[in-house]
Parts: structure tokens; C-alpha cells; sequence
């Protein structure tokens, strides 16, 4: 009797290793996040007691130092990574079913920031947080040159066809605007005096008013990649390489060799990701002026944009996941808990791409072609969480001012915000920045903007969460309903030389539903997978 309770003990315990083993990191990352919590709030009250600001600033740059080397890690492979990954997954596509999982991936994008926005605004409605009294002081948001939302959209389609495409790694660029003085014309001006006497007086006319909003060319915007410059780049490349056929062999070797290169290094840094994480949030937590009172004076709106964003991405995004693929989507998110983490901590899903592709191919079996192809477009284009916070940012802003904004202005406010979105960066607090947008195409006050820099950071995490959960579960959607396309790519490959993606042997099996398994050469393992 105690032999058989001790080897279940034992058997246990070993479950229970074996488990935390396999999901190590991920336990890490939450124990970092959780520390980082506490020493950012235990330190804040002597860091703000610092009276010298270059000792406080050097206090706060020490504590965020691993963090800052963690995200140069993450930085430093994101350029290779969306290039080789995205040449890869098109090469081995024929063009037709690359336009036809195209055309799937930018439906799902519109149609899940659509619903994101439209979510955002209906909790506003709802819940009116707009309606409570405004504090008196607030910090002042950094200075912003005046934009408009034509130049958004153009300055957004100059990005997609980039001048230069080294530059495009390492600059972004916008438009820009220039003061011009007013022109004046002086003349001659007769004055009737007294007892008949005329005199003649200088006068000045304005022929041409003065503006500081004139267009002038565009300007370095910030000293970040044109990633969207460089997907439509390497979209067309892949497209390309995979028609020339056999010259482009090697250029198609080579991309795929440096994927994989990269893909190993992502594994490496990963297991540093639980200090950086935790060096990035007490960073923030221990600059924060009065972390109390900011979360106070903006508890509500804060507390319906996370209402949202819990709504979209907990019911929203896993319900058309079922729909589409009818398979569970509680353990299809649970294998991207890496990916949740990491884009907590980072606050960047930039940053988060390699991991995000990472959980996608080894937890969740999703085609290389697919996650490759799909993810880093949605880094870039897809930001369901900021589509939903910028939403209903201004429709609380709208409510402070005791605005009322009719159907037009409201439809303005959805078209506006998805745009923004799309346009945004996929960098920390880039949707604050795009929301000026937002509030201008409705004619909103600007200034209270700066309402919102003090609890940004904490805000951008969990938008930063939806967009990148946005875009997994995307990736398995159109995962699934392109099995078809992948499945006739395996077999022409199969019919021209045996070997499918990634040099796996494709072995086709007569039945009548047509399946088709996938042998890996190396460990031997079979998966059988329907049409």
C-alpha cells in the first residue's frame, strides 16, 4: 500500500516537472512581470525624491538598462526576420494562391478592427466615463507639428513604395509643414486735412495671409524601419523568386537559411526576456510622478477602453476563431502564452514578431508559409487594440466636452480611427500619437491628449496584447482555409523534386477523402491532416 502511494507521489511530482519544464520560460516571464511590478511601486517614492534630475534620470536609466538591452536584442532581429521570413513563405506559394490568402488575411484585418471599434464605441455609449469632472493639471503631451488626415493617408501609401529601401530600414518619414509669412503691398494713401490740405500717408494691404500649416515636403518622422515599406518589398520579391523557377534556387536557399538562423537567435534571447521584462515595467512604475492619483483621475475611461479590450480579445477574437476552424480556441491561445507575455512586457508587437511566429509553428502547428506570410503583415497593418482605444479616446474626449456627435461624425470617428490604426507603428505609445488624427478629422480639442500620457504606458500594454493575439488568431484562420492551396503547393513540389517546405517529404495517401500526411525526416513523425 505505501509502495503504490509513494510511486504515485512520485509520478506526480515527475508530471509536475516535466510540465514546468516544458513551460519554464513562461512561468519566468510571469514571475518577472510580477517583480517588476513590485520594485517599480516599491522604489517610485524614493526616485521621486531624488531632487537632482540628471541623478532621477540616471536612477530610472539604471533600473530600465537590462530592459533597454532587451528590446536592441528583439530590435536587431525584427529587419532580417520580417525579410527572410516573409521571401520565404511567397516563394513556395504559385501566385494564385497567394493572392487568394491575401485577399483572407486583409478581410480578417478590416473585419476585426471593425468590430474593435465599433465594441469601443458602443462601451462609451454605455458607460458615458466622459461625463466625470476633468482634473485641473495634467502633463503636457511632447510637442507635435500640426497633421492632417489626407497627409496621413498619402504619407501612408509613400511608405509602401519607399525611395530607397536601405534607408527604408532605419527611417521613417512624413510630411512636414512650413511657417509662411504674409504678403503685404504698400501704397500711397490720400487723407483729406483741414482748411483743404491733402496729405498722402503710407498704408500696407495684405495680398497673401500668413499660415504655419503649408506643406514642405517631408521630413524624417522618427528613427524607426519602414516596415511597411519593406513587407510590400518583400512581398513582391517572394512573389518574383517563386516565378523564375530555378535561377532563383539559390537566392530561395539563402532566405531560408538566414530564416532559420534567425529563428534559433529569437530562441536564445528569449530566455533573457524575463529580466528585460522585468527591468522595462519598474522602469515606467518608478518614473511615474504619482501613480495613484493618474490612475485615479483616468480610472474610468481606462476602465472601459481594458473592458474592451478583455471583450474583444476573451469573446470577440476566439469566437470567430471557432467559427471559422471549429476547433477549441481556449488551447490555441494557451500555446501563444509566450507570445501574451512577451507582448506585456515589450510593449511592442514589433518586438513580440519573433516570438509570436515561434509559439504559432511549435505549439500551434500553423504552416510556415502561413504564420511567415501573415504575422508580419499584421505587425504592421493589424492593431485591433488600438483601433478600439483610439475609438473610444475620442468619443470620451467628445463627453468631456459635453459634445455631441452626430451618425456622421460618429461613422468619421470608426473610418478614422481603423486608418490611424492601420498607419500606427508597431512601436510603444504610436497610437497616442495617431490619435490627433482621430480627434482632428472630427474637429475634437487636441489638448487632452495630454490626459493620457501619464497612464499610456500601462494602457499600451493591453493594446499591445489584442493586436498581437489579433494577429495569431488570424494566422490560424486563414491557416485553415487556405489548406487546400497549401496542400496542391505540397504536391506540384512533391511531383518536381519529393521535397515540400523546409525539405519535409510529402507522401500522399490514396483515400477517399484525400488526406495527406506531413513526415519529418529527422525525428520520423507522421501527422495526418484532412483537406
Amino acid at each position: 500500500m505505501g509502495r503504490g502511494t509513494n510511486g504515485r507521489f512520485r509520478s506526480c511530482c515527475g508530471a509536475v516537472l516535466r510540465r514546468l519544464r516544458k513551460d519554464l520560460l513562461l512561468v519566468l516571464l510571469i514571475v518577472g512581470v510580477i517583480i517588476g511590478f513590485a520594485v517599480g511601486a516599491a522604489v517610485n517614492e524614493s526616485v521621486n525624491a531624488i531632487k537632482d534630475p540628471e541623478k532621477k534620470a540616471t536612477a530610472i536609466m539604471l533600473i530600465g538598462f537590462p530592459g533597454e538591452l532587451f528590446m536592441n536584442m528583439l530590435k536587431l532581429l525584427i529587419l532580417p526576420l520580417i525579410v527572410a521570413s516573409m521571401i520565404t513563405a511567397l516563394a513556395t506559394l504559385d501566385s494564385k494562391a497567394t493572392g487568394r490568402i491575401g485577399r483572407r488575411t486583409v478581410i480578417y484585418y478590416l473585419g476585426t478592427m471593425l468590430m474593435a471599434v465599433l465594441l469601443g464605441i458602443v462601451l462609451v455609449v454605455a458607460i458615458r466615463p466622459g461625463e466625470r469632472s476633468r482634473p485641473e493639471d495634467s502633463e503636457e503631451p511632447p510637442p507635435t507639428r500640426p497633421y492632417r488626415g489626407l497627409d496621413s493617408l498619402l504619407d501612408l501609401l509613400r511608405s509602401c513604395f519607399p525611395v530607397n529601401i536601405v534607408e527604408a530600414s532605419f527611417i521613417q518619414k512624413r510630411t512636414r509643414y512650413k511657417t509662411v509669412d504674409p504678403v503685404f503691398r504698400e501704397y500711397n494713401k490720400t487723407v483729406n486735412g483741414e482748411n483743404g490740405t491733402v496729405n498722402f500717408t503710407m498704408a500696407k494691404e495684405e495680398l497673401v495671409p500668413g499660415s504655419d500649416t503649408v506643406p514642405a515636403g517631408l521630413e524624417i518622422a522618427a528613427r524607426n524601419m519602414n516596415v511597411l515599406g519593406l513587407v510590400v518589398f518583400s512581398i513582391v520579391f517572394g512573389i518574383v523568386l517563386g516565378r523564375v523557377g530555378e535561377r532563383g534556387l539559390p537566392v530561395k536557399a539563402f532566405f531560408e537559411s538566414l530564416n532559420e538562423i534567425i529563428m534559433e537567435m529569437v530562441s536564445l534571447v528569449m530566455w533573457f526576456s524575463p529580466i528585460g521584462i522585468c527591468s522595462l515595467i519598474a522602469a515606467k512604475l518608478a518614473g511615474m510622478g504619482d501613480i495613484g492619483q493618474a490612475f485615479e483621475m483616468l480610472g474610468y475611461v481606462m476602465g472601459t477602453a481594458v473592458a474592451g479590450l478583455f471583450i474583444h480579445g476573451v469573446i470577440v477574437l476566439p469566437l470567430v476563431y471557432f467559427i471559422f476552424t471549429r476547433k477549441n480556441p481556449i488551447i490555441y491561445i494557451k500555446n501563444l502564452s509566450d507570445a501574451i507575455a512577451t507582448a506585456y512586457g515589450t510593449d511592442s508587437s514589433a518586438a513580440t514578431l519573433p516570438t509570436t511566429i515561434k509559439c504559432l509553428e511549435q505549439y500551434n502547428h500553423v504552416d510556415k508559409r502561413i504564420s511567415r506570410f501573415v504575422l508580419p503583415l499584421g505587425a504592421t497593418v493589424n492593431m485591433d487594440g488600438t483601433a478600439l482605444y483610439e475609438g473610444v479616446c475620442a468619443l470620451w474626449i467628445a463627453q468631456l466636452h459635453g459634445i455631441s456627435l452626430g451618425p456622421g461624425r460618429v461613422i468619421t470617428v470608426v473610418v478614422t480611427a481603423m486608418a490611424a490604426a492601420v498607419g500606427a507603428a508597431a512601436i510603444p505609445s504610436a497610437g497616442l500619437v495617431t490619435m490627433l488624427l482621430v480627434l482632428q478629422a472630427v474637429n475634437l480639442p487636441l489638448g487632452d491628449v495630454a490626459l493620457l500620457w501619464a497612464v499610456d504606458w500601462f494602457m499600451d500594454r493591453f493594446r499591445t496584447v489584442v493586436n498581437v493575439l489579433g494577429d495569431a488568431i488570424g494566422a490560424g484562420i486563414v491557416d485553415h482555409l487556405s489548406r487546400d492551396e497549401l496542400m496542391d503547393a505540397d504536391q506540384s513540389k512533391m511531383e518536381e523534386g519529393g521535397q515540400g517546405v523546409d525539405g519535409e517529404v510529402i507522401e500522399l495517401i490514396e483515400a477517399p477523402q484525400e488526406r495527406y500526411t506531413r513526415k519529418d525526416p529527422d525525428s520520423g513523425s507522421v501527422g495526418v491532416q484532412p483537406p
